[in-house]
């Protein structure tokens, strides 16, 4: 607490403040009150419906104007397609206007924009609500990288500050070798520019570049000072833990599959934002 100190004031001056400083709270205590009464806060009770093909594992809703996504609301649940869900919420009725996002366990995107909470308790995701890569107002942006690291990278990923996922692979069979640059085409989501970048080097190590505009900036360098720390963790981890591992019930069959299903979802994504970028321009 920060204190003044009195040094000239006598009593009446003293008293004059005091009569001064009753008013203002006065006025501060109405004009409090009036405000909660023309904003108050409200909760209901929203009803989603997954009417998608796929099981969404992640579920966020947050107010238009909000830069981040805010909690996922689903937890450790999950959202089974052709299910509803109950969500309560806590907003303000003055501003009603939310969006929501939802990703599903192949990582494709569905966005539901400027949902009026005062008006409506019932959403329905549907396949019309897909996200293409680039988002559906996607800017073609070529970005160049340089790797300043002391390795060579061998995996490079963009993905929206929206996203719980990194999506595919950028360099798919080349190698971003120790000094050198590379350019990529890439379509930005106009409405949502911002992104992150990972890499991985050859010794596993990965270097992560957060936040950034791709609309504003377009030359990145990844260096050393990037270095994740996220896989400290790990670092004690035993190769020869699963020596032992049964894999009778087919497990590598099963994995590939996932992969392929996810790489042909992914493609589907990638080639609808870039289509409609080329579109546009």
């Amino acid at each position: 607490m920060i204190k003044s100190k009195v040094t000239a004031l006598d009593h009446k001056e003293i008293k004059n403040k005091g009569i001064q400083m009753k008013k203002i709270l006065l006025l501060s205590l109405a004009t409090f009150f009036l405000a909660g009464s023309l904003f108050a806060e409200t909760t209901k009770t929203i009803i989603i419906e997954n009417f998608l093909e796929e099981t969404v594992y992640y579920l966020y809703l947050s107010p238009v104007d909000e830069r981040e996504w805010g909690e996922d609301r689903l937890g450790d649940d999950l959202f089974d397609m052709g299910s509803t869900i109950e969500i309560e919420i806590t907003y303000d009725e003055s501003q009603p206007i939310y969006d929501l996002m939802a990703e599903d366990e192949m990582e494709q995107s569905y966005r539901i924009e400027e949902i009026n909470l005062n008006e409506t308790n019932f959403i329905s995701i549907s396949p019309e609500s897909f996200l293409p890569f680039g988002g559906r107002n996607p800017v073609v942006r070529e970005m160049t990288f340089s790797n300043e690291t002391g390795e060579d990278i061998y995996y490079l990923y963009v993905s929206s500050r929206d996203s719980m996922y990194w999506g595919e692979d950028l360099l798919g069979d080349e190698v971003l070798e120790n000094g050198a640059t590379i350019s990529i085409t890439i379509p930005i989501d106009e409405d949502y520019p911002d992104n992150d970048i990972l890499a991985e080097g050859e010794t596993g190590s990965s270097y992560e570049l957060m936040d950034f505009n791709m609309l504003e900036e377009d030359f990145f360098s990844i260096t050393s000072d990037d270095l994740s720390q996220s896989g400290d963790d790990y670092s004690d981890y035993d190769d020869y833990d699963y020596d032992d591992y049964d894999n009778s019930n087919g497990n590598d069959e099963y994995l590939q599959g996932y992969k392929d299903g996810f790489t042909d979802a992914w493609k589907e994504a990638y080639s609808q934002g870039f289509q409609a970028a080329m579109e546009q321009n």
